[in-house]
């Protein structure tokens, strides 16, 4: 291995291809649930009998209770009875449980006959909770035609067979039952295999492992290797020790415009690779209302007659504040010991002793007990010598090792995947003194040099000019003199002013002191506990509305008179608000939220600040000595500031247009270009219910505007975050059922979203314009109105059919086809789709094929590459430079580091390894002027060079 790297722009993708016949010989079984009508029959009956003046109540059967028993019994399996597909007629869920076996692990499946039995255990378990309800005879009587229902057993009920082949000819074929099976079979055949990593210091042997519950979804196979020790001494030269496994993915995708001899997608196999950490110390603190994943190895048959192998299974322990002790998830060790098959070990016990209950020293004597490995995730904290620290092994490899790992895969895997060739290089990103302002950061803006007035001037410009000529007003709210202080420098900083110079003209700043301590007291529990659900909810609610309310008053009193209301500034309130994670205090007791809502309602944007708090004293004679911040706490402070007076108001250091022109784009052009981007959240029922949508715009002018989804008009981005804050606020106000909203404002429907984007795209483009808009959440929608459309066009296997065309078809309001001669589309250069996470693969640098013992590094700058897997599609990839948090990363011998290995003083245990994700854009529906291969990527350098904020110092934003 050399010791120095030099770079190259080669990117090697971890995609692979299929060989056709390579599963010719495995064999896949899948088994559906035979009793969803009756399930749905006993949903309905004892919801009438129960709920009889409340028809939307919710009665859920409990199907993961049931397949987290079935599993815990069954490892063969590769996933239990989980949702394959919707059932129009019958309006039902329809469920299916799969396994696969190869040639050296051949399918072992559980019979039919033992599976009904313990689905008639589950069905008696789960009416327990019923009986003794409401009228008592008629749930009896609901519950037990149920189990009478449940009790016979379907005829002609069997695994059916399915020839792999068929699901890699047609990857959607059987209900698209290859994104789970085939990343499964791959597990499967690497199941048991062992290869040979070399760092050039020792070898490892990995032996790889199935595991359930995670493959290329929430369910499916993926495989680990044993656990491996790391040893190590860290910066601060203390010994440290931990574990770890290496974690191997199978996930199935697909590509716009790539299909096979069947005109079927083709599919593609990503290889994900990532480290697994195992504590060995007890488990302090979890992440509060997050799940704690186990991993159990049974050694010996849960039940008697139930085959056994030693995949691995993942069992989740709650963790959701609502009861003292650590329970199984949907009480799990009830339907078991109902099974009679082998109880669980108790959770406690698990997260108490995770060292001795998990063979993590891979000891041969460990005999048919069964394992379990308590998963790590960041925030755990864990008990050592009476502390609490987190785990020892850092996340993450080295692209060398990478690069290893995945090589010696392939060699088992030889004749079944086809690695991918290396992508082409685009032209480099600007740099050095042809970097557009637009592209720059304040790290960038407030260097120390000479001429430094004219820096100054920039900064002061490019507020200027994201506030749309209109001035600004920042309020100082605090509490302790520390935070004020530092605070009121770092704003200085960002104006680049020197000691004896004024805020600019068009800038006010006003410091509010927090005179009473109410306002920053943590809501009031009164006693209650999330386990008291609606009583402890409606007690949040109402300690809500009155910190709301209160700091509603002290802006009133203390902000609004200094408001020059003449001059309509934009206002801005930096909030001291007190440590928002603080030992015994709920989540739900923070205030953030109402202050903020306060700021909403009284016209004021909002950026919260925790205390800050100086270096102590080292000597008795420093202190009369001003008081000194440490290197992190200015950090925290600025970014938070920088974070108020640049990010939230949408200032650039310079004019868009000037990065348009160095994409290539025509300069007339570039000049009067817009460019569009949606945005969209959602979060789950426990997270608000949540499913809000709107549109960016940047002007060639660095002029920022939005459209929200009610609106006809753009209005600006300083307005939009009040405007939104107050739809939002307003939504408090919604009605919920089971957590779930109503006919909200703030929870848009599929028709809903793709009508909105219908409609900026229809109406509301009056300038050359370049749309954005993210693949994932607006090609389709699970559980949306309109048979889950949203907008179809945009999965890969319509995109390049209809790329030449804008498909409404479905939207009420349009119902047509817009083609691409359309008048009203003229001003529409192009839509580009971009895909981000799971849907690109992970890659290796320096290298165009696994085997080559070349050194790799990450990129320096932001870089891009194209692919020609699908040629009549442009399909570009962005990957952002290593961040400067990452920076020793790149220092040497760090990039040769694995995870066992050392060099010198540093050791690969002891460095998180994080590389930039690749980002894919593709363009359609493009301008016939800008058609041609240079043109089409003149249009994706647009958003790839986009990918930077003014805010943000340490490296690339992914998306723009």
């Amino acid at each position: 291995m050399t010791s120095k790297i030099t770079p190259a722009n080669i990117l090697l993708p971890a995609r692979m291809s299929l060989v056709t016949d390579a599963f010719a010989n495995l064999e896949i079984a899948v088994l559906p649930f035979p009793f969803v009508q009756v399930v749905a029959d006993f949903w309905r009956d004892i919801k009438q009998v129960l709920y009889p003046s409340n028809n939307k109540r919710e009665v859920q059967p409990p199907y993961r209770q049931l397949n987290n028993a079935l599993l815990a019994c069954a490892s063969t399996l590769t996933y239990g009875f989980e949702s394959l597909d919707f059932d129009q007629e019958r309006n039902l869920v329809l469920y299916q449980a799969l396994a696969v076996g190869t040639l050296e692990n051949p399918l072992k499946t559980p019979t039919p006959k033992q599976i009904h039995e313990l689905i008639r255990i589950w069905a008696q378990e789960w009416t327990k909770q019923y009986r003794g309800k409401g009228k008592k005879d008629q749930v009896n009587s609901v519950c037990d035609r149920f189990l009478e229902r449940i009790a016979v057993i379907p005829p002609d009920w069997e695994w059916q067979r399915i020839k792999p082949e068929t699901l890699v000819r047609d990857i959607n074929a059987q209900r698209g039952l290859g994104f789970q099976a085939i990343p499964s079979l791959l597990a499967t055949m690497l199941h048991g295999k062992k290869c040979i990593i070399d760092s050039g210091q020792q070898e490892q042997e990995i032996q790889w492992r199935k595991v359930q519950g995670g493959g290329s979804g929430k369910v499916g196979l993926y495989v680990v290797s044993k656990p491996f020790k790391a040893n190590y001494t860290d910066n601060n030269g203390k010994e440290r020790e931990g574990y770890f496994a290496y974690r191997l993915d199978f996930n199935v995708e697909t590509q716009a415009g790539r299909f096979n001899n069947n005109d079927n997608l083709e599919p593609w196999i990503f290889l994900h690779l990532s480290c697994q950490r195992y504590p060995h110390e007890p488990l302090l603190d979890g992440n509060y209302g997050r799940d704690i994943s186990v991993l159990m190895g049974m050694n010996k048959a849960g039940l008697s007659d139930y085959e056994v192998d030693s995949t691995l299974v993942r069992l989740v322990i709650e963790n959701n504040g609502k009861e003292k002790e650590n329970l199984w998830r949907l009480q799990l060790p009830e339907p078991l010991a109902s099974f009679k098959a082998r109880a669980l070990e108790q959770p406690e016990n698990i997260l108490n002793n995770p060292a001795t209950l998990g063979n993590l020293n891979n000891s041969t004597k460990w005999g048919d007990r069964d394992e379990y490995y308590l998963i790590h995730v960041e925030g755990y904290g864990y008990e050592h010598e009476k502390h609490k620290r987190g785990h020892s092994i850092k996340t993450g490899f080295s692209f060398l090792e990478r690069g290893d790992i995945i090589a010696r895969v392939l060699e088992p895997l030889n004749g079944v995947l086809i690695p991918d060739n290396p992508m082409q290089c685009d032209i480099p990103t600007p740099s050095g003194k042809k970097v557009p302002l637009a592209m720059r950061d304040y790290e960038f803006i407030s260097r120390p040099r000479k001429g430094w007035q004219l820096y100054q001037q920039i900064a002061t410009d490019a507020i200027y000019r994201a506030l749309q000529g209109k001035p600004m007003h920042i309020f100082l709210i605090y509490r302790k003199q520390d935070t004020c202080e530092t605070v009121y420098q770092q704003l200085r900083d960002v104006f680049l002013l020197n000691e004896n110079q004024d805020f600019p003209a068009h800038i006010t700043v006003s410091k509010i002191l927090i005179d009473n301590a109410k306002l920053l007291e943590k809501f009031n529990t009164d006693g209650l506990k999330p386990k008291d659900g609606s009583k402890f909810d409606r007690r949040m609610r109402d300690e809500h509305q009155a910190k709301r309310d209160l700091w509603r008053t002290f802006l009133q009193q203390s902000a609004i008179p200094l408001i020059n209301f003449e001059t309509a500034p934009h206002c801005l309130a930096i909030i001291e608000i007190g440590r928002i994670k603080t030992k015994g205090v709920l989540p739900q007791q923070n205030i953030k939220g109402a202050i903020r809502e306060a700021c909403v309602r009284e016209g004021i944007s909002s950026q919260m600040i925790q205390p800050v708090q100086p270096k102590p004293s080292e000597k008795e004679d420093d202190e009369d000595k001003s008081p000194a911040y440490s290197k992190q706490t200015i950090g925290r402070v600025m970014n938070a500031v920088l974070d108020g007076t640049l990010r939230q108001i949408g200032a650039l250091y310079g004019l868009p247009s000037q990065v348009y022109e160095q994409a290539k784009i025509p300069k007339e052009i570039a000049q009067d270009l817009d460019v569009i981007a949606f945005c969209r959240r959602k979060t789950s029922q426990n997270q608000g219910d949540i499913h809000y949508a709107l549109a960016v715009r940047l002007r060639a002018t660095g002029a920022v505007d939005v459209l929200l989804p009610d609106a006809n008009d753009w209005i600006p981005y300083t307005q939009a975050g009040i405007a939104a804050g107050k739809i939002f606020a307003e939504a408090r106000r919604d009605r919920q059922e089971n957590k779930k909203r109503l006919q909200s404002k703030i929870k848009l429907s599929g028709t809903e979203l793709v009508q909105f984007a219908a409609r900026v795209l229809t109406k509301h483009l009056d300038r050359p314009t370049i749309v954005l808009i993210e693949a994932e959440g607006w090609r389709n929608g699970r559980g949306e109105d309109n048979d889950g459309k949203i907008w179809p066009q945009l999965q890969n296997e319509n995109l390049l059919a209809k790329r030449n065309v804008l498909d409404f078809c479905h939207v009420p309001g349009n119902t047509c086809e817009y083609k691409r001669d359309n008048k009203q589309l003229q001003n529409l250069l192009a839509v580009i789709r971009i895909r981000t996470g799971k849907e690109t693969p992970q890659y290796i640098t320096n290298r165009e094929a696994w085997n080559e013992d070349y050194p790799a590094r990450d990129f320096q700058h932001l870089s891009s590459f194209y692919d020609k897997s699908a040629p009549e599609l442009l399909h570009y990839f962005s990957v952002g430079r290593l961040p400067k948090t990452q920076k020793a990363q790149d220092e040497m011998p760090i990039p040769e580091l694995y995870k066992l290995g050392f060099q010198e003083d540093k050791y690969g245990a002891n460095i998180s390894f994080k590389h930039q994700q690749m980002v894919e854009m593709v363009p359609f529906f493009v301008h016939p002027d800008f058609q041609t291969e240079e043109a089409l990527k003149a249009l994706c350098r647009v958003p790839h060079y986009l990918r930077c904020s003014p805010a943000w110092s340490m490296g690339n934003i992914i998306l723009p």
